[in-house]
C-alpha cells in the first residue's frame, strides 16, 4: 500500500472537513435532498452537527436559474430580537444589489434596474439607522391645545342698563407618553420589503431568490418562533423562499401563545428535509459512507483502495463509530489513516474503537458548549444511562418506552438532546419488548467513545440491524430498559464491582478518562435536574 497516496488523501480531507464558502468536500447527495431544496417551497434541514447540512445548502448555490442569498446565524448568535431581524434583512437587500449588478448586463443603462437599486440602497440606509435605537422605548408627544374663554362684562345705572361679551384664546401644551416598539415599526414595514423583493424578482424573470439561514439554532430559542415568523411572512406573495439548516431538538419554529400563532407549522408553512441515518440500516449507511470516501478520494486525486486500508470489520465498525454522521466517520478515519502511514498497518475494529474512545473529551466539550445551561443536567443524565446500561448490564443499546416519553417532557427533551450532540444514537423508533409487553419502545445504542477500553470484556455489543434467521432484532429488544425516574437518582458513590474487575483484567484500559469516575452530584445540581423545564 502507498502510503504517501494515503496522507495526500488525508490532507485533502483535513483541509476540506469543514464546509465553508471557499472550501469543503463536494456533497453526496444519496437521497435526492437537492432536487427538493432546489423546489419552490419553504424548507427546513434537519440534521446533527456535522451531518453535512452546510455542503447540502451550499450545494443548491451551483446553480444560474435562481438567485442565493447564503447567511450563517452563528455570525448573529449574541444579537438579541428583533435586531437580528434587522441585520438579515441588511444583508439581504445588499446581496442582492450586489447579484443585479453582477448579473445584469448594463444595469447603469437601465432605468428601471437603477430605480431598484436605489430603492435598495435607501432601505439598507434606513435599516442601519434604526438599528441602534432601542427594542421598545416610551417618547413623549408634545400637543397644543388652544381653548377659549367667554367674558361677561356688565354695568347698571339708574336710568339704562348696558352689557358686553367677549373671548380671549388660551393655549395649553399637553405631553403624552406613547410606547415605541422597534418590531411593529418592522411589521409596519413589511408590505414594502415585500414589494421590493417582487421588483427584484422582475429584474431575475423566473429566478427564485432563496435565503439560506445556515446554524439556525445559534438563535435564542424563545426568539427562533419569532424570526422564522416574520420572514416567512416576507415570502408569501413573493419569489423569497426561505431554506433553514439546523438541529432538530435545538430548534422551535413554532408556538402558540393564547389565541396567536408565531412562527411555522411543518408539513404546512415549511416543510422538512432530515439527513441524519438511524443505525438500523447498516447496509444503507455503509454504502453511504464508501461513497463519501470515494468521492474524497476521487477529489484528491489519491490512489488508493478503499477495501486495502481496512481488516476485519474494520469499516463497519468506524461506521457504527460515526454515528451515522459523516463529520465523525472522516475525522476518525483521518486519525486511523495517519496511524496507517506511520505503521504501515490495517484499520481494524480495535484501532476504530481506540480512535473514538480518544475523541470522548472533545464530545464532552462540545456538549459543554452547545447545550448552554443545560450541560450540567445532560452529563448527569448521561452518567446514569451508561452507568446503568455499560456498567451494569454490559451491553451497549438500551429501550425507552414511548409512552414514557411522551409524559416527560424533561426526560424526552434531554434524550433527544444527547442525541443530537452525537452522544447518544437512535437505533429504533417504533419497536417492541422481548418478551413483548404489548407496549411500543424507541431503542438507543451508546456511542462507542463511552466504552471504558477497546475490548472491553464480557460485554454484549449489539449491532443495529442485526437479525436472526427470521428476521428477528431480538438481541435489540431484549436490551435493558431505561426509566425516567431512575435517571434522576443521585449516583453512588461507590463504583460498580464489574467495572473495577473489568478495568483490573484488562491492560488497555484508560485511567485517564476522568468522566467515568463516580461523582456524587452536589445539591444545586440535584436541584437543577428538577428545575429545567424543555420544549
Amino acid at each position: 500500500m502507498d502510503t504517501k497516496e494515503i496522507a495526500k488523501l488525508v490532507t485533502f480531507i483535513e483541509e476540506n472537513l469543514r464546509a465553508s464558502q471557499i472550501a469543503g468536500l463536494s456533497f453526496v447527495d444519496a437521497r435526492h435532498f437537492r432536487t427538493r431544496l432546489l423546489s419552490g417551497q419553504n424548507h427546513v434541514v434537519f440534521g446533527r452537527r456535522g451531518a453535512g447540512k452546510t455542503s447540502l445548502v451550499q450545494a443548491i448555490k451551483n446553480t444560474n436559474k435562481h438567485i442565493y442569498v447564503y447567511l450563517n446565524l452563528e455570525d448573529y448568535k449574541d444579537i438579541t430580537f428583533p435586531n437580528i431581524v434587522i441585520h438579515v434583512l441588511v444583508e439581504l437587500f445588499n446581496s442582492l444589489k450586489e447579484q443585479i449588478r453582477m448579473s445584469i448586463r448594463f444595469w447603469r443603462f437601465r432605468p428601471k434596474v437603477i430605480r431598484v437599486t436605489y430603492r435598495i440602497y435607501q432601505t439598507v440606509k434606513g435599516l442601519k439607522q434604526y438599528i441602534h435605537e432601542p427594542d421598545q422605548e416610551t417618547i413623549d408627544v408634545k400637543t397644543t391645545k388652544n381653548e377659549n374663554l367667554l367674558l361677561s362684562v356688565s354695568a347698571q345705572r339708574s336710568s339704562m342698563a348696558a352689557g358686553a361679551k367677549g373671548q380671549i384664546g388660551k393655549s395649553k401644551e399637553i405631553i403624552r407618553k406613547l410606547p415605541k416598539n422597534k418590531i411593529d415599526y418592522l411589521r409596519l414595514k413589511l408590505t414594502g420589503y415585500k414589494s421590493l423583493l417582487i421588483n427584484i424578482k422582475e429584474i431575475f424573470n423566473d429566478a427564485h431568490i432563496y435565503l439560506v439561514l445556515d446554524d439556525f439554532y445559534f438563535v435564542d430559542k424563545n426568539s427562533q418562533p419569532e424570526l422564522v415568523d416574520y420572514f416567512h411572512r416576507i415570502t408569501k406573495g413573493t419569489d423569497l423562499f426561505l431554506k433553514l439548516a439546523t438541529i432538530k431538538y435545538r430548534t422551535k419554529l413554532y408556538r402558540r401563545p393564547e389565541d396567536k400563532i408565531i412562527g411555522v407549522e411543518i408539513g404546512h408553512d415549511i416543510f422538512e428535509i432530515d439527513m441524519d441515518y438511524t443505525l438500523d440500516n447498516s447496509e444503507e449507511l455503509q454504502a453511504f459512507m464508501h461513497q463519501l470516501l470515494s468521492n474524497a478520494i476521487e477529489k484528491s486525486c489519491a490512489h488508493v483502495d478503499i477495501d486495502k486500508m481496512f481488516s476485519g470489520d474494520g469499516f463497519p465498525q468506524l461506521c457504527l463509530a460515526s454515528g451515522g454522521v459523516p463529520r465523525d466517520f472522516l475525522w476518525l478515519f483521518v486519525k486511523l489513516a495517519n496511524n496507517i502511514v506511520s505503521s504501515d498497518g490495517l484499520i481494524g475494529k480495535t484501532q476504530v474503537n481506540e480512535s473514538a474512545i480518544a475523541n470522548l473529551g472533545n464530545k464532552l466539550e462540545s456538549m459543554k458548549r452547545d447545550s448552554g445551561d443545560e450541560d450540567v443536567i445532560l452529563e448527569d443524565y448521561l452518567k446514569r444511562i451508561k452507568r446503568y446500561v455499560y456498567d451494569e448490564k454490559r451491553t451497549n443499546t438500551f429501550l425507552i418506552a414511548k409512552d414514557d416519553l411522551e409524559s416527560d417532557d424533561q426526560g424526552r427533551q434531554a434524550i433527544r438532546e444527547l442525541v443530537d450532540l452525537r452522544i447518544l444514537h437512535l437505533v429504533d423508533h417504533n419497536t417492541s419488548k422481548a418478551p413483548s409487553d404489548g407496549r411500543r419502545y424507541e431503542a438507543y445504542m451508546l456511542d462507542i467513545s463511552l466504552y471504558d477500553n477497546a475490548r472491553p470484556r464480557k460485554f454484549n455489543q449489539v449491532e443495529p440491524g442485526q437479525t436472526d434467521e427470521k428476521a428477528r432484532k431480538d438481541l435489540l429488544r431484549a436490551s435493558p430498559l431505561i426509566l425516567f425516574d431512575k435517571l434522576r437518582e443521585p449516583i453512588s458513590v461507590e463504583p460498580s464491582q464489574t467495572t473495577d474487575k473489568v478495568q483490573k483484567d484488562s491492560p488497555q484500559t484508560s485511567s485517564s478518562n476522568s468522566y467515568d469516575k463516580p461523582r456524587k452530584p452536589t445539591s444545586e445540581e440535584l436541584q437543577g435536574q428538577l428545575s429545567l423545564s424543555y420544549e
